[in-house]
């Protein structure tokens, strides 16, 4: 994911001061999720110079229709649906060419690693979209965003299918990723927008697991079947299918940005608008969010530092698996490449599966805890937000292991296929509770630089991963290149455990390293 709450901290702020000013804390539990004392709000404010926005537009009330926490569920759930989908979309054209990487390699007279930069510069336009899309929709609103990038992506799409060379191809392809990819930070300011404190951490769930992280997975089914049927370009015109199907739906989704919604009705109403910012702050606010401090973040902040690390190598495995999935099964069990991407299932089943593990255990742990934390007028502790993660870090190495030491020719092979389930549900269970934590622990704006840095870092690594991970494989065979991963993993597996039992102290040493 991204810099989520980049495109949602003016709303947030202004949402909370509403409740703080019209609603008691103890009049119902909605009112519970998402009220935060005036201290806390003076507080973060002090904290961070960017976040003296001016907001004095307020909803009507706490029922106003308008107000999308207020919309009912089917509207909520059409929007959530729509962006998740736009999401997949984009995200399949990550894997979606690797069933036609040979046929590249081929038509484009290049070598088998150099035809991988089609993967690998993907990955790298999915890096540095979102930090472009998020402050757009600050001044523009999600839905302008959501219907402006798409087509201009689809046009960069058919432009690396029918490149005459290999250059144009790759740049083409980076584009495509780079004018797609703000979706991927603007639709979760969309799920802040759309659903309260509490019920953000489950809505996240289920549109990751429906929506980016699928498409790179179901890219992986799909493509070597379409290349295998027609060619490598049909498995872009396949993702240019979805793309298009997505456009229509994007039609008929209204506007949640609050700022946006608000002014709107106000110029309908005659009332004044307050003054913009001026461009030059404005800048320095996106340029300080999305870049300075994240880089500021990744060097003194222990707590960004080690779990971006972690949510990087998790993110980067997957990558790799893209090439080392149908390595392993070609090679040991005799597959075709269509029929190795048939493997890819079990890792979205384990994404799916990840939604109702992490629903149940907010359920039993998370939600009893906030909201008693609430009823005392107190803030619910980021580190509660860790449970998730707790079951993702057991659960990557013993996948890694699985996969990497049953993939033998005397072994079924549903056995290793079956080992990518828990590798699925491990890295959603990892993302989630890693983003929750980082928001919960800085507040929206110094939240939204946690992200961008833990992003930053995320693709930085993974793109490289596609280019050496068959290598890798062929060097130390199956059983230990997988094993190479998987004592890495349980290298890391105490972090999360760490950060509950020491996180308050480690982010105030991250704080105090950055001077605020």
């Amino acid at each position: 994911m991204c810099p989520s709450t980049i495109s949602s901290t003016s709303a947030e702020s202004a949402q909370l001061e509403h409740n703080l000013n019209n609603q008691p804390l103890s009049e119902t539990l909605d009112n519970k999720e998402s009220v935060r004392s005036t201290s806390d709000l003076e507080k973060e404010k002090k904290e961070d110079d960017c976040s003296t926005i001016p907001q004095p537009l307020r909803w009507d009330g706490p029922n106003d229709p308008e107000d999308p926490h207020n919309w009912s569920i089917w509207k909520k759930l059409y929007l959530l649906n729509t962006t998740g989908f736009l999401c997949l979309a984009i995200t399949l054209g990550t894997a979606v060419v690797t069933g036609g990487i040979r046929e590249i390699q081929q038509s484009y007279s290049v070598s088998e690693t150099a035809s991988y930069l089609s993967v690998s510069l993907y990955i790298v336009g999915l890096a540095l979209g979102p930090t472009l899309g998020a402050p757009i929709s600050e001044i523009y609103g999600r839905k302008i965003v959501y219907l402006a990038t798409l087509p201009l992506s689809m046009c960069m799409a058919v432009g690396s299918a029918l490149s005459p060379t290999f250059a144009g191809h790759l740049i083409c392809r980076f584009l495509c990723a780079l004018l797609g990819s703000p979706v991927l930070a603007v639709s979760a300011g969309t799920i802040a927008d759309i659903f309260k404190p509490l019920d953000q951490g489950i809505a996240l769930a289920y549109f990751c697991a429906t929506g980016p992280f699928i498409g790179s997975a179901i890219g992986a089914v799909v493509g070597g079947y379409m290349a295998h049927a027609r060619n490598w370009k049909w498995t872009i015109w396949l993702s240019l299918m979805v793309s298009g199907v997505t456009l229509i739906m994007l039609l008929f989704i209204k506007e949640s940005y609050m700022p946006i919604i608000l002014k709107k009705r106000a110029l309908k109403r005659g009332q004044e608008l307050p003054a913009k910012l001026p461009i030059g702050v404005a800048l320095k606010m996106v340029a300080t969010i999305t870049l300075t401090r994240p880089l500021r973040m990744l060097v003194c902040d222990p707590i960004v530092a080690s779990l971006s690390i972690y949510s990087a190598f998790v993110f980067a495995v997957l990558m790799g698996f893209f090439e080392a999935i149908p390595y392993i099964f070609i090679k040991t069990y005799g597959f075709t490449v269509p029929e190795s991407g048939l493997v890819f299932i079990g890792i979205c089943t384990g994404f799916f599966l990840s939604v109702l593990i992490h629903y149940i255990l907010e359920r039993l742990f998370y939600f009893p805890r906030a909201l008693k934390a609430l009823e005392l007028e107190e803030k619910p502790a980021a580190e509660w937000r860790l449970y998730s993660a707790f079951v993702g870090a057991v659960l990557l190495p013993s996948a890694l292991f699985w996969v990497g030491w049953s993939a033998r020719s005397d072994v079924h092979w549903i056995v290793p296929a079956l080992g990518t389930v828990p590798f699925g549900a491990a890295l959603t269970l990892l993302f989630i509770s890693i983003t929750t934590y980082l928001v919960d622990c800085y507040g929206p704006l110094l939240g939204a630089s946690a992200l961008a840095a833990n992003n930053l870092l995320r693709y930085t690594i993974a793109c490289t991963f596609p280019l050496f991970a068959k290598t890798m494989y062929e060097n130390l065979g199956i059983s230990w290149a997988s094993s190479l991963l998987g004592f890495i993993s349980l290298g890391l597996l105490p972090l999360p455990f760490l950060m509950y039992k020491f996180g308050p102290k480690w982010r105030a040493i991250g704080i105090k390293n950055m001077g605020l």
